[in-house]
C-alpha cells in the first residue's frame, strides 16, 4: 500500500511490549490490580484491511490502533482510577466511551478509549525508554490505543463479538430472531451494569470497613528480617543523638529492611529525605522506632504489586500505614508526582483499619528509667529495654536466656538477627530480634520473674495487662 513503510512491523511487536511494560508499572504505582493488560500489535493483513474500507489518505499517520492495549481492572472504580492515570501521563487525542449515546436496544458495550500521541511533558520521571522502540512509534506512527473495561464488562463484549457482531448464525436468522436476541443481549447488559455496581459497593466496604471490624489489631505476624532491621548506633532512650538521616545512612537502612526490592535512583533517595522529614523524622533511630509499629510483611501484602518496585515506594507504603491521613496532607505534594495526593489516598484504601500496630507495651516501676516510662514500645523493643534494664541492675549474666540473650553476638543464631544492647560499665548483651510477639514476650516474662525475685521493681503491660500477673505474689 502506497505510503505504508512495512519495515515497521519489525519492530512493533517490541513497541508493543514496552507500552504494556509501561502501563504495568503506572497502575502499579496507584496501585491497581488490574486482571489483564494486554498489547498487540496490528497484522499487516488488517492494517491493510482496515485501511481499504476507511480509505485512508495517510494510513500509516491515520490508523490509530496499529498498536493498541486493553486494560481489563475488577472493578469500575479500578477502571476510573486507571483512566486518570492515562490522562494524567498522556497526551490524549482521543478520550471517550463509544458505548455512551447508543440508542437504548443497542445498550451494553461499556468500554473506555484512549488515542495517545505521547508523554505529556510534565509527566514526572523518565519512564520512555531512551531511544527505544516505543519512543520510535510515538514519533514515526500516529497513535496508540487504550481500552480500559471491568471483567463484566469484557465478558459482555466478547460474546457481544462472537454471537452478534461477527456472528455468521445472527446474520442468517429473521429479523425477528434477532430482534429477540437484541434484548436479550439489553437483559444481559442490564445485569452487567448490576454486577458492577455490587463490585463497587464491596470496594467501598473495602475501602472503609465498618467499625469495630477490624481483625488487625488482634492478629499475631511473624516477624523476620525484614520487619525490625538492627540499628548499630544509640537506641532511642540512650541519649538525644542518633544516627544523621542523611542518603548514606537511609540507603543503607532500607537496604537492609527491603532486601528483595530495587535501590533508589539518587532521585529517589531524595525523595525519601523529603518524606522523612515531612514526618518531623530527623535520625535513622527515630525512623526505626516509627516503622517497628507496624509489620513490614502484612503492608506489603495489602500492597501487593504485579511488578518489583523500589525500596522507597516500600518506605512510602509503610509510613504512610503508621501516619494515615496525617501522613497524606505532609507529603501529598511531596516529589513531582502528578496528583499524588489523590494516589495516596487510592493507596490508603488498601491499608486503612487493616494492619496491625503493636506500639502497646510500656514499662514502669521504681527501677525504670524515667525517661522510658510512658512511651510504648513493640515487644520486642520491650524485650531490649527490659534486658538493659536487668543487666544494669543485677549483672548481665542475670540476662542470659540461651538462643535469646547472649553475652556475645556469636552466642546466637545469624537467623536470629542479634541486637546488641549497651548497658552500664561498657558491656554489652546480644538479643534475638527475629521473633514473633509471643516469643518476644516470653523473654520478657523471663526476666521479669528475675528481675521480681531480686526485688528489682520492674513491670511491663501490654492493653493494660501485666505480663507478670503469672508468677506475681
Amino acid at each position: 500500500m502506497a505510503g505504508v513503510d512495512y519495515q515497521v512491523w519489525d519492530w512493533l511487536p517490541v513497541a508493543a511490549k514496552e507500552i504494556e511494560d509501561y502501563l504495568v508499572r503506572l497502575l502499579a504505582e496507584a496501585p491497581i490490580h488490574a486482571h489483564n493488560v494486554t498489547a498487540r500489535a496490528k497484522s499487516i493483513r488488517s492494517f491493510d484491511e482496515k485501511c481499504l474500507t476507511k480509505n485512508y489518505t495517510n494510513p500509516q499517520k491515520d490508523v490509530t490502533d496499529t498498536v493498541a492495549v486493553r486494560i481489563i481492572t475488577y472493578s469500575v472504580t479500578d477502571q476510573k482510577h486507571a483512566k486518570e492515570l492515562i490522562r494524567d501521563r498522556f497526551i490524549t487525542k482521543e478520550d471517550r466511551n463509544p458505548g455512551e449515546g447508543r440508542e437504548y436496544r443497542q445498550r451494553g458495550y461499556d468500554c473506555h478509549h484512549f488515542i495517545i500521541t505521547g508523554e505529556r511533558k510534565d509527566a514526572d520521571g523518565e519512564w520512555l525508554i531512551s531511544g527505544g522502540k516505543l519512543s520510535q512509534y510515538f514519533d514515526d506512527i500516529g497513535g496508540l490505543e487504550i481500552q480500559i473495561r471491568t471483567v463484566a464488562a469484557h465478558a459482555w463484549a466478547e460474546f457481544e463479538h462472537s454471537r452478534r457482531y461477527k456472528g455468521k448464525l445472527y446474520a442468517a436468522i429473521s429479523s425477528d430472531g434477532q430482534e429477540t436476541i437484541d434484548q436479550l443481549f439489553g437483559a444481559a447488559a442490564d445485569a452487567r451494569q448490576a454486577l458492577d455496581e455490587i463490585f463497587i459497593a464491596i470496594d467501598r466496604l473495602l475501602a472503609n470497613p465498618p467499625s469495630g471490624s477490624s481483625q488487625a489489631a488482634d492478629t499475631d505476624y511473624p516477624q523476620d528480617a525484614k520487619s525490625e532491621p538492627h540499628v548499630e548506633s544509640t537506641e532511642a532512650g540512650d541519649s538525644n543523638s542518633g544516627t544523621l538521616l542523611d542518603s548514606a545512612a537511609l540507603s543503607d537502612y532500607l537496604t537492609h529492611r527491603f532486601p528483595n526490592d530495587k535501590a533508589a535512583s539518587v532521585k529517589g533517595m531524595e525523595f525519601a529525605r523529603e518524606l522523612t522529614e515531612a514526618c518531623g523524622i530527623s535520625s535513622i533511630e527515630d525512623l526505626d522506632q516509627s516503622l517497628s509499629a507496624i509489620q513490614s510483611d502484612q503492608v506489603r501484602l495489602l500492597m501487593d504489586t504485579p511488578t518489583t518496585v523500589t525500596q522507597v515506594r516500600r518506605l512510602d507504603d509503610e509510613l504512610l500505614a503508621v501516619f494515615g491521613e496525617s501522613y497524606i496532607k505532609k507529603t501529598g505534594s511531596a516529589g513531582s508526582f502528578a496528583n499524588r495526593d489523590q494516589q495516596l489516598r487510592w493507596r490508603y484504601d488498601r491499608l486503612r483499619d487493616k494492619v496491625a500496630k503493636y506500639e502497646t507495651y510500656r514499662l514502669n516501676g521504681r527501677d525504670c528509667p524515667e525517661s522510658l516510662q510512658g512511651q510504648t514500645f513493640t515487644a520486642t523493643r520491650a524485650a531490649r529495654e527490659v534486658v538493659r534494664i536487668v543487666a544494669n541492675t543485677l549483672g548481665t549474666e542475670n540476662t542470659l536466656i540461651a538462643g535469646e540473650v547472649g553475652a556475645s553476638e556469636s552466642e546466637l543464631l545469624p537467623s536470629a538477627r542479634p541486637a546488641e544492647v549497651e548497658v552500664g560499665g561498657a558491656e554489652s548483651v546480644w538479643v534475638a530480634t527475629n521473633r514473633n510477639r509471643a516469643a518476644s514476650e516470653d523473654i520478657i516474662k523471663v526476666l521479669l520473674r528475675r528481675a521480681s525475685e531480686s526485688d528489682v521493681d520492674l513491670g511491663v503491660t501490654n492493653r493494660g495487662l501485666d505480663l507478670a500477673q503469672d508468677f506475681a505474689g
